[in-house]
């Protein structure tokens, strides 16, 4: 039977991912996370797409907008409505080629919708085919960490968008409470 590791292999192990997601953040487009706080509040509707752990992180953020009181929507859920003109996807895909994600993205454009993307790969199919490339910098050839990676930092980074939304829509405590989920 293989040993298990030991607390402090465990441990060093957590600190040096947080070394790399803070090294990823360092270098993050914090200029484009900027500019996607100033595009939600303008967006008609926001629809949040990813796969796998990429898609927890864009249904995650569009938790957190719908907190913020703007309407947020996750693709192939059934009260999901039709996507059009003035509406924004938010696509979140570490390497860009995620055919799910890379689809909705596609059709998003095709129904006139505006197009974010969030990758680590802005030379991808689906960054080319965006609007705007937001650029999650991990890097490495463990795909397996590179994606962890990212999918912390992007989740980190969409926080703070979240966050200046906050602020900026001058949203109070109570309005974020009252549109938190009860029914749990």
């Amino acid at each position: 039977m293989a040993q298990l590791p030991d607390k402090d292999a465990v441990q060093a192990a957590g600190k040096g991912l947080l070394e790399y997601i803070d090294a990823v953040m360092a270098e993050a487009d914090w200029d484009g996370f900027v500019e996607l706080a100033d595009t939600l509040p303008q967006a008609g509707r926001t629809f949040v797409a990813g796969a796998g752990r990429s898609g927890l992180v864009a249904r995650s953020f569009g938790m957190r907008l719908m907190h913020a009181g703007l309407p947020a929507f996750i693709p192939g859920e059934t009260a999901t409505p039709a996507a059009g003109i003035g509406d924004l996807l938010v696509g979140v895909s570490c390497t860009g080629t995620t055919g799910y994600t890379e689809y909705l993205a596609r059709r998003a454009r095709e129904l006139g919708a505006k197009v974010t993307v969030i990758t680590a790969e802005v030379q991808s199919p689906m960054a080319l085919g965006a609007h705007k490339v937001i650029l999650v910098p991990a890097r490495g050839d463990d795909i397996v960490v590179r994606a962890a990676v990212f999918e912390h930092a992007a989740s980190l980074c969409l926080d703070a968008v979240f966050n200046i939304l906050v602020d900026r829509l001058k949203i109070d405590p109570d309005s974020l409470r009252q549109r938190h989920a009860n029914l749990e």
